[in-house]
This record gives structure tokens, sequence and C-alpha cells, in this order.
């Protein structure tokens, strides 16, 4: 029996929806630092690799 193609772009989905919420908390815990917050505000901001 296949798999309906639904579960695997929902399952894609999920797993950039997580990369991008450590990326905000990553953020966080730097602005909380005070350290430089672009290259991470960058990856949050285009979580998909430029082709």
């Amino acid at each position: 029996m296949a798999l309906d193609p639904w579960f695997s772009t929902y399952d894609s989905t999920c797993q950039i929806a997580l990369e991008i919420a450590e990326k905000i908390q990553q953020r966080n815990q730097y602005e909380r630092n005070g350290e430089n917050t672009t290259k991470v505000q960058m990856q949050a901001s285009m979580p998909f690799p430029r082709s």
C-alpha cells in the first residue's frame, strides 16, 4: 500500500516549523546575552536553502 503524499508534505512542514522555532529560541538567547543576532535572524527568516 502506497503512502499518501500528504503525509510526506506534512512531515516536511513539521520539520521546518521545528527548525524555525529552534532558531527563534537561539535568537532570543543571543538577545538576552547581548550578542549579535543577525546571522541567526536571517536563518530563521530564510529556512529554505537557496538554489
